[in-house]
């Protein structure tokens, strides 16, 4: 396909290129929308993801439309944002060029969101056996390992195939920050309540959930507290909370954690991520977890017009001198903070370079524990159990994006916790055995 400029542009105005539709880039072109400028938001995906309720999607209680929004159609009221679809290849620092699936893009004012992709430290051919959760085909990959193993457990009981069944049984998540935490929980109760009646042969309540953490405590960037309150609520289900180990091989008949090889079908990835290639290509040293580091405006060094926001720029907050966390609120405050400095140096307002510091306004920290139960804390609550469940819910339906989504959302949830119902129990990609025929 030869090169040519890509569509959306009105002729005279300043172009501004936002890469990423998560949260940071939709925050960055929202604050945008105002101003007489060209806004181009690159995203791979045709969707705005809500990446903190991926867990639900991967264990049944939520649809994949419930938490992802068309980009196109988050944008369709703002006249000066257009959207593309496609992968970013190159970004030419010296041209001010965006290039990608044979088109340029060229910037004004560069902002780059592309956020993180799992990190296997070097292990990337466990990949195949052990999926991360950082994109929705990911989510409904897992959802069908889930389920998939359950049906291979009652095929291999009609077997009397002992070894086979247990290992079918076996789910095992490798790490314990936040998503770990939370689809180790969901993953239990799926066996415990959700699906157990619709086995008639298989005692799904007897499968087996594996929590495993390096550190020597889940849940390590919140308090101890926090960390113990969901230890117990972990145990109280039934998991295996296994802290201070280490996987040391992965494969298709299970893991290694430490010297003990445990057979498991169904083994899940939060243990780390690492910043996008694309950091790579902005020319500067990157920093621990393949991050960019920025200046106090979230500009690159020496780069008045290229920002790094999200997950991917790593940035001490001046007031604290604590590092800001790759958590969904970070990435909005930033989008919309780069928004309005893009804004203010465009009217004239401000000079580049002479914004105020990013400051973080901390909101608070939360993880569920299953169904109904989670940690939170902030600077003025410490809560667990139901009444922090209640405040993740609330706050997690405001940030959902479109009307629909919310309704989705909170329905999916009642269903689930009064019936202990999945709300999606559907296997997309067809089983396949032995001795199956053809």
């Amino acid at each position: 396909m030869s090169q040519r400029q890509m569509h959306g542009y009105v002729d005279g105005r300043p172009n501004v290129v936002v890469i990423g539709g998560g949260f940071g880039g939709m925050s960055c072109a929202r604050a945008l929308s105002r101003l007489d400028v060209n806004v181009l938001l690159i995203d791979r995906s045709n969707h705005h993801l809500f990446q903190p309720l991926l867990y639900q999607v991967a264990t049944g209680v939520l649809g994949e439309s419930d938490i992802a929004y068309p980009l196109r159609k988050a944008f369709r009221k703002q006249n000066n944002a257009s959207v593309l679809i496609g992968e970013v290849e190159e970004i030419d620092l010296e041209k001010k060029e965006v290039r990608g699936f044979g088109r340029i893009a060229h910037w004004d004012h560069l902002v780059v969101a592309a956020g993180m992709k799992d990190n296997y430290f070097g292990n990337d051919q466990w990949a195949e056996h052990a999926p991360g959760l950082k994109a929705l085909h990911q989510a409904t990959d897992i959802r069908n390992r889930i389920l998939t193993a359950f049906e291979d457990a009652d095929y291999a009981f009609g077997e009397e195939d002992r070894d086979e069944l247990l290992a079918c049984m076996t789910f095992v998540v490798v790490g314990a920050g936040a998503t770990g935490v939370e689809l180790a929980g969901a993953i239990k109760q799926l066996a415990v309540d959700e699906i157990a009646p619709d086995f008639k042969n298989l005692d799904t309540s007897k499968a087996r959930v594996l929590l495993v953490e390096g550190a020597e405590r889940i849940l390590s960037g919140m308090s101890e507290k926090s960390s113990n309150a969901a230890r117990r609520i972990l145990k109280s289900y039934g998991v295996e909370v296994l802290e201070g180990r280490r996987v040391m091989e992965i494969s298709g008949k299970g893991v290694m954690i430490d010297d003990e090889f445990v057979p498991a079908r169904t083994v899940v990835w939060a243990a780390g991520v690492t910043g996008s290639s694309l950091a790579g290509k902005l020319g500067v040293e990157l920093v621990s977890g393949g991050r960019v580091e920025v200046k106090p405006d979230l500009t690159l060094p020496g780069r008045s017009d290229v920002r790094v926001i999200g997950d991917l720029a790593m940035i001490h907050d001046p007031r604290t001198g604590k590092e800001v966390p790759g958590v969904a609120q970070g990435a909005i405050q930033m989008g919309t903070y780069a928004g309005k400095c893009i804004a203010a140096e465009l009217r004239g307002k401000t000079a580049a370079g002479s914004h105020a510091d990013f400051t973080y306004f901390d909101k608070g920290t939360m993880a569920t524990v299953g169904r109904g139960k989670a940690v939170l804390e902030s600077k003025w609550l410490n809560l667990s159990g139901f009444p922090a469940w209640v405040v993740w819910a609330l706050v997690h339906i405001v940030f959902l994006v479109g009307f629909r989504s919310r309704i989705a959302a909170m329905w999916g949830w009642l269903w689930a916790y009064l019936f202990f119902s999945a709300s999606n129990e559907i296997i997309t990609k067809p089983l396949r055995r032995d001795d199956d025929a053809g």
